[in-house]
């Protein structure tokens, strides 16, 4: 894996707004939150830990009186509009390790984190070394989300719903229920056929239907 980015979150707070967060473009600026995580699991248990950490500054902003829930496959939104975005690139210096960053997305998520830097980060690292004490108790572990899909899912922006599946083009490909998330963070929609697409992030993105 190497210093690729491993999972990454996208977000679109217009009127169409995405119901998955993707990779966007723009650098995280000087209002990000920024930290590295070493964390003693299986490298390829770190493509889920942008959505590990999604989850749990979610948990920490609702214990706080927020809206708040997790937007497919790595952000977080407030009532309904994304507002942080969980970006994560692994390395290796002695050791797998992962630089994280946080980024607001909007009003929303600039008064978040502004009010709410410190406690952010200390939910970032309570959620990884929580994520990963859950592994390594485990003795199997079908993926990386698995100690966690069920809160993931409870949790989890539009789930039930009914969403339209873009491809990385722009192009629409399907429309479907959001039926779930699977043990590696792709998303399950049902089409009217009654298949179930598996997307990962790289594959697609999701946009709330319209019409």
């Amino acid at each position: 894996m190497g210093d690729g980015a491993i999972a990454m979150a996208r977000g679109d707070s217009g009127d169409g707004h995405q119901v998955n967060a993707e990779r966007r473009d723009e650098s995280a600026g000087p209002r990000s939150l920024s930290l590295v995580l070493r964390l003693d699991v299986p490298m390829q248990m770190y493509a889920c830990l942008p959505a590990v950490l999604a989850l749990a500054a979610a948990r920490m902003l609702r214990s706080d009186g927020v809206d708040a829930r997790v937007l497919w496959p790595s952000g977080v939104s407030v009532a309904g509009t994304p507002a942080l975005l969980v970006y994560a690139h692994a390395g290796y210096d002695q050791g797998v390790f992962a630089k994280v960053e946080l980024v607001p997305q909007g009003i929303e998520g600039v008064g978040l984190l502004a009010r709410g830097k410190g406690m952010l980060r200390d939910a970032l690292r309570e959620g990884a070394r929580g994520w990963e004490a859950a592994l390594q108790r485990a003795r199997v572990v079908a993926g990386p989300l698995a100690p966690l899909l069920g809160d993931y899912f409870d949790l989890l922006e539009h789930a039930g719903g009914e969403v339209e599946v873009i491809y990385p083009n722009g192009r629409p490909a399907a429309r479907g229920v959001l039926a779930g998330v699977d043990v590696w963070g792709r998303a399950n929609v049902r089409i009217a056929s009654g298949r179930v697409l598996e997307l990962s992030p790289e594959q697609a993105s999701l946009h709330v239907a319209r019409g």
